[in-house]
């Protein structure tokens, strides 16, 4: 599970700017470590895995806001 992690891309200036809500911040970093966790499970070997990417979904929390 050491292989996985997940981080900010760019960086979290670029997806979280100056927001306010510390609270929904807190949340999306959280649900982002689950993620980190299932995919840990689901690809035992992260680094040596060679099938199909799961691709880019798109995960709504309450609290979010759809425009930038």
């Amino acid at each position: 599970m050491a292989d996985w992690g997940w981080e900010y891309n760019p960086d979290a200036d670029h997806v979280i700017g100056e927001t306010p809500n510390l609270a929904f911040v807190a949340q999306v970093e959280a649900r982002a470590d689950e993620l980190v966790r299932a995919a840990a499970a689901l690809y035992l070997d992260g680094t040596a895995y060679q099938g199909q990417s799961a691709g880019v979904q798109e995960e709504v929390l309450p609290g979010g806001c759809s425009s930038i």
